[in-house]
């Protein structure tokens, strides 16, 4: 049972008014009946743009150090192999060419996108990029947008690549097509282009590769960008495709499915408040995902959310590359995982506003740990390593005060407390803080705080959890120590009580 008390009381030592907000565990600790169910270590996993892969990975003579050091952090963390999903909308912009000696030629038109190239080429040598990181699986994105009388030779060499090039227990699955739902809208089909028609389409594509150097092979699909669930059948829905009259998996080819979705749009407006730091907005912004999480469930499938971050359109300026965002994908990344979807891919690209990092130097810029890693290291943390741990959400009243727990093997183990009230430095004044109590387990005698902070939601540096740093300038993402964070506390009358100031996270594991 869970209650909840609030109030608003005045601290002693300063004239900075505070919530205080109680949460009930039970005495058995045990995991309460909304609790998910066991999450696998590679929940928290990622989506790179097909066009960037080469930033973030490197080649066989430079290996990208820098993303090999990220991704060994969060190793260490889950005990997991992250799978990275290599796709995205440069994914259909895609022709391979058998005799280019360099890996990736990017063509940019910057009347068609400044973020992203028009059009890519590849060699035999992109596939080394899956070869330099250690510990990743992969998802590798198919052009499914080229038509052409060439259409069917280039789907054959970029999965026969894969299959040589990457080793069979790396390679997770193939994509063909991102956001295909689009297709007719961003002028790559005919503008009376139906779901059926992209159904049969998607299975003639699959067919002609099912025995490609004599791999049988399975897929993530549909990748749809929309939720669209008008049970009209010319529309595209994530819903109406699985309908019996499509058979869109009629092979049983699918062993993943794959819905993509976004918090917000750069074409709205967004502020760092309003859009990602408040649990309600979270809460909203991933219902749709929930209703099709539990309609596939149901149906026998597995979904994943294989593309997601804050704002898309790579996100918006001092809002999705800002330590509040940090906040926002903890809060994101621990309700989806409370709520049974079995992995999660943030998306990122080499100078998306959204990234967790810069992987190269561009004009002159980085390489950059960004803010939002500081948040995949906490809900790596969070999760822990444990192979056997459900997550609970505990509601509170109020928009910005926020309580998960996690139970490795049925038992309490750790809690983490999230204050998303925005806080912009001491022109605003004293930084206020939230007292969040709970009651202690039996037997509990002390538990130690990890925390999450920087000096103020808009900071995109000087972060630290736990008193390190895993910015480049260091050891190039490596942990680094820079002061002693050995926070603990024992309960008091049978509870603990935890100070977490506006825009800080805190987590507490129960000795």
């Amino acid at each position: 049972m869970v209650w909840i008390l609030s109030a608003i009381t005045l601290l002693l030592a300063s004239v900075v008014s505070a919530d205080s907000s109680s949460i009930s565990i039970p005495a058995k600790s045990s995991p309460p009946a909304s609790a998910s169910t066991v999450l696998a270590r590679n929940f928290l996993s990622f989506s790179v743009e097909f066009a960037f892969w080469a930033d973030f990975a490197g080649n066989k003579s430079h290996p990208n150090e820098f993303s090999n050091n990220l991704f060994a952090n969060l190793r260490a963390e889950s005990g997991g192999e992250p799978i990275i999903r290599i796709g995205g909308n440069t994914q259909d912009h895609v022709t391979y060419v058998a005799d280019q000696e360099q890996g990736i030629i990017n063509i940019f038109n910057y009347a068609y996108n400044l973020d992203q190239p028009q059009n890519s080429s590849i060699g035999p040598k992109f596939w080394e990029s899956f070869n330099t990181l250690d510990g990743l699986q992969y998802i590798f994105g198919l052009n499914f947008y080229k038509n052409d009388s060439t259409y069917a030779e280039n789907l054959r060499n970029e999965v026969s690549q894969s299959i040589k090039q990457i080793p069979a227990d790396k390679l997770h699955l193939f994509e063909i097509g991102n956001e295909n739902d689009y297709g007719a809208l961003s002028g790559f089909r005919p503008p009376d282009w139906t779901q059926y028609d992209y159904v049969s389409e998607w299975h003639n594509r699959s067919r002609l590769l099912e025995m490609v150097n004599e791999k049988r092979l399975r897929f993530f699909a549909p990748s749809f960008c929309c939720f669209n669930i008008s049970t009209n059948y010319s529309f595209f829905s994530p819903r109406t495709v699985w309908n019996s009259s499509f058979g869109y998996d009629r092979d049983r080819w699918i062993n993943e499915v794959s819905q993509h979705g976004y918090i917000s749009s750069t074409s709205l407006p967004n502020t760092l408040q309003g859009t990602l730091m408040n649990h309600t907005g979270v809460e909203v912004g991933i219902a749709n995902f929930i209703s099709l999480n539990d309609f596939h469930r149901a149906n026998g499938r597995t979904f994943t959310i294989g593309e997601t971050n804050s704002i898309s359109g790579q996100g918006a300026f001092n809002v999705s590359d800002v330590f509040g965002a940090a906040l926002w994908e903890i809060d994101y990344s621990l309700l989806i995982a409370a709520n049974n979807i079995s992995r999660i891919h943030l998306h990122q690209g080499t100078s998306y506003r959204y990234g967790s990092w810069q992987p190269i130097e561009v004009n002159g810029t980085g390489p950059l740990t960004k803010p939002a890693y500081y948040g995949n290291v906490f809900v790596a943390r969070f999760l822990g390593n444990s192979g056997d741990t459900q997550i609970a959400n505990f509601p509170l009243e109020g928009e910005h005060n926020v309580a998960y727990a996690a139970y490795d093997g049925g038992k309490l183990a750790r809690l983490a407390f999230l204050n998303m009230l925005e806080y912009n430095g001491t022109s605003q004044g004293t930084r206020p803080t939230t007292c969040f109590s709970f009651e202690a387990p039996k037997g509990c005698g002390s538990a130690k705080l990890t925390r999450l902070t920087a000096p103020m939601a808009t900071s995109n540096d000087t972060i630290t959890f736990g008193g390190y740093a895993y910015d480049y300038k260091y050891a190039k993402g490596k942990p680094v120590k820079l002061f002693e964070a050995n926070e603990r506390i024992s309960p008091q009358k049978g509870a603990f009580n935890v100070e977490v100031g506006a825009s800080e996270a805190v987590i507490i594991s129960l000795d």
